[in-house]
């Protein structure tokens, strides 16, 4: 007689696109599949756990409609995402599903929770457990010890309660060879359904994500480095491997290739490059990634363009050298544009992330930011509102210096200038609508320029991409204002 497994569901939480990017610019958004979901769901099944996964997001569903699924077929667990903007989301949907399924246990995880396990306990009583940083590992642990129904042990990267208080186990190494860790189960996932912003796809076609590596050594104040200080890659026969299988199964021919700063190792880098023009896959599918200006140079910029590579998102994020070493970017201002002007005499397009509002920001300094944006003349420009995370050393400064205006973890949103919402932190000198309003005059600024209407005009090679374009530039002029 064979022993019914225990269920697990896991959920990405509905936070809409209008939620994040505000009514202008939800159409730009992303939906991106939740690949740390599909990893979860993937060891669950390799450990033969039965697991689905609900995608709120991607299939336009909200809380009351994830309880009721969860009552007509009850699981015995659900997992949760909880970024830092979707706290409130979450404390509403757990409450939900313990009021239609009071048996289940509800593990959380996530950025948010792995910086702050302890408070999600008591702040949200119908959270049973806190997963901290990679889940792999402990979610089987944590099945395990729930399904065996023994009195529960400290489990290595969890948190849960013990006579009514926060027990925090103690952190869990990471695995250092991610091939162990089963490819993210698509197939649970409605793959239809996902798209990647303008900014970072080339064509119309489907463009996936694969993370190829987990990990950041740099020291930047606003990251909390969710996968760890130490670079771990996936060989380059795996990433190979699964690249195949979504051509296969998706006919894809573009890909996001995933990693906090894919050029970190030259040595994986070049092997990668190798590996993709050897098996003819950079003659069938075209990818973009991440990088930082000195993890780089010409060799390794040939090979990428060779292998396929026709965009690199680069951090720049401030055009002021002071704000640069507060922040420890680690960068100069001269070695950036020594890369950008490099990076495009090879032949690949540039994405430029820019942030506004850094410690002590004025507002001058936040123009030269966005003029330093046009002299380096990306060919996208992203300009985010500073915000300080929980888990990050920017935010663990600011709070120390008493400088943080609001825990309301809604308003944490790095788009709060399109989307209307209050900011956590604003440099002194400046007000919430000043930096707001810079938000919105940085891409106005930067994007109705002469050039780039040439440059995008090259661009059009369909119906749909024009009518995008259309649409931005709609936007864009909708929302003009006074630029300084």
């Amino acid at each position: 007689m064979s022993i019914k497994k225990i269920r697990t569901v896991l959920i990405n939480p509905y936070f809409s696109i209008q939620d994040r990017y505000g009514k202008d610019m939800k159409n730009f958004g992303a939906i991106s599949e939740p690949l740390g979901l599909a990893y979860l769901a993937a060891n669950l099944e390799k450990n033969n756990y039965p697991v689905s996964i609900i995608d709120a997001p991607a299939l336009n569903i909200n809380n009351i409609d994830i309880a009721r699924q969860l009552k007509e077929e009850p699981p015995d667990i659900v997992g949760i995402t909880v970024l830092t903007p979707m706290h409130g989301t979450v404390k509403d949907l757990v409450k939900r599903i313990k009021e239609v399924v009071p048996y289940v246990k509800i593990i959380v995880g996530g950025a948010h929770a792995s910086a702050l396990p302890a408070e999600l306990l008591s702040e949200i009583e119908e959270i049973d457990y806190v997963c901290i940083g990679e889940g792999e590992d402990t979610i089987i642990e944590t099945v395990k010890f729930i399904e065996s129904e023994k009195e529960f042990p400290e489990i290595a990267g969890l948190a849960y309660r013990k006579n009514g208080k926060a027990v925090v186990g103690k952190p869990r190494l990471a695995r250092t060879n991610l091939d162990e860790i089963p490819s993210p189960a698509r197939h649970l996932l409605p793959m239809e359904k996902y798209n990647l912003t303008v900014s970072k796809t080339k064509g119309v076609g489907y463009c996936p994500t694969l993370i190829v590596a987990r990990g950041c050594p740099f020291d930047c104040y606003y990251c909390s480095h969710p996968f760890g200080r130490s670079f771990r890659h996936h060989s380059v026969e795996r990433i190979l491997n699964e690249i195949k299988v979504l051509i296969s199964k998706y006919n894809i021919d573009q890909i996001n290739l995933e990693a906090d700063t894919l050029t970190v190792n030259k040595k994986f880098l070049l092997a990668l490059c190798r590996g993709l023009v050897k098996d003819g896959i950079n003659e069938k599918v075209k990818w973009t990634c991440e990088s930082r200006v000195d993890t780089i140079d010409a060799e390794m910029l040939q090979a990428m363009k060779d292998a396929g590579c026709w965009q690199i998102s680069y951090g720049v994020e401030s055009g002021v050298q002071r704000l640069l070493d507060i922040i420890s970017k680690g960068e100069k201002l001269e070695q950036i544009e020594e890369v950008f002007k490099l990076t495009k005499k090879i032949g690949i397009a540039i994405r430029g992330f820019f942030m506004l509002g850094l410690p002590t920001e004025t507002i001058n300094e936040s123009w030269q930011t966005i003029n330093f944006a046009k002299k380096l003349d990306p060919l996208w420009a992203q300009f985010t509102i500073t915000i300080p995370y929980p888990g990050t050393p920017l935010f663990n400064m600011l709070k120390k210096q008493n400088e943080i205006k609001t825990y309301d973890w809604n308003c944490y949103n790095t788009w709060a200038g399109w989307a209307g919402r209050q900011l956590p932190y604003v440099p002194h000198g400046m007000t919430v609508k000043q930096l707001q309003d810079l938000q919105k005059k940085a891409m106005v600024s930067f994007y109705l320029r002469p050039r780039n209407f040439i440059k995008f005009l090259k661009r059009i090679n369909s119906f749909k991409t024009f009518k995008k374009y259309l649409q931005g530039l709609f936007i864009l002029v909708k929302n003009r204002v006074n630029i300084n």
